[in-house]
């Protein structure tokens, strides 16, 4: 099938042509369109269009809001990732251990991904609503808080209340995906280890981590990628804020499109979000070819 295939050019392309065209229609007219939009004053509230150049993008990178949204979004969406890996992966490393019930609860837990988002930001304003959510009740309760918390009301504690649910949301991907890369481990490798006197710490350190570097690498940079398009959790529940502290850069896009009708900045907006994420994709490829060379 190969060989004729290869001496067929047409019948190649034609074999092809269709994920071509709809990567095209999908994906790579998007991308130019929104470049394009980017270099002019695009807006329905004006009837004429104009090619601005850049211009658009000399006032974001003077724009004090836009560097603090930036700085938003890496800050919620590096630290969610970084609390979601290492919880899934330490349930994956229990679920490993092969104890009673495991199967149950690794399919009680997946559940929570395919929650839509709505629901999950539904939840999470009743979990940590200031008059009769939980958390608030639990922490009086303990004797942690003398008075109900606003969580929603105060910068440093809506961030953390974002971070938490984009968290909650993220562990069942990565305890599922972290399972199957351990099972994937000989396990004639561990128990050598383990002959050899190390320990579970040393062996987690040593063998377990390094086989798994390039797995929990992808992992990260697939949640980035999501989470930096996530806008529903931050909407709904802060819309925000307070004081811009939960903007996201897409939320920050949606408003600069849907609320102050600035087409050509909000394409701007995502033009620039596109650049940072092909340099994380760039020095993820980096780190994954020098890996394999090594």
């Amino acid at each position: 099938m190969w060989l004729i295939l290869k001496h067929s050019p047409l019948t190649l392309a034609l074999l092809f042509a269709p994920g071509l065209v709809v990567s095209a229609i999908f994906l790579v007219y998007p991308v130019i369109n929104g470049v394009r939009l980017s270099l002019t004053n695009a807006s329905p509230m004006r009837p004429i269009q104009r090619f601005v150049g850049l211009s658009n993008y000399t006032y974001l990178l003077s724009d004090r809001t836009f560097w603090e949204v930036l700085a938003n979004s890496f800050v919620i969406v590096g630290a969610a990732i970084a609390i979601s890996m290492v919880a899934g992966f330490a349930l994956a490393l229990l679920l490993n251990q092969g104890l009673r019930g495991t199967y149950f609860f690794r399919v009680a837990v997946f559940q929570i991904w395919v929650v839509p988002w709505i629901s999950v930001a539904i939840l999470w304003g009743w979990v940590f609503n200031a008059d009769y959510g939980i958390v608030n009740y639990v922490m009086v309760r303990i004797g942690l808080i003398g008075h109900n918390l606003n969580w929603f009301a105060d910068p440093y504690l809506a961030r953390l209340v974002i971070i938490l649910g984009f968290a909650w949301r993220m562990i069942p991907f990565m305890m599922v995906v972290s399972l199957a890369a351990l099972q994937s481990i000989s396990k004639e490798i561990l128990d050598a280890a383990a002959v050899d006197g190390a320990g579970p710490w040393e062996r987690l350190r040593d063998i377990v981590l390094p086989l798994l570097r390039n797995i929990l690498v992808v992992m990260g940079l697939l949640q980035g990628v999501k989470l930096f398009q996530e806008i529903t959790l931050p909407w709904v529940l802060t819309q925000g804020g307070p004081v811009n502290a939960t903007t996201t850069l897409s939320l920050y896009a949606y408003k600069l499109a849907f609320q102050r009708w600035d087409f050509g900045l909000a394409s701007t907006v995502g033009t620039l979000w596109l650049c940072i994420l092909l340099v994380f994709a760039l020095a993820y490829l980096r780190f994954f070819v020098s890996a394999r060379n090594d």
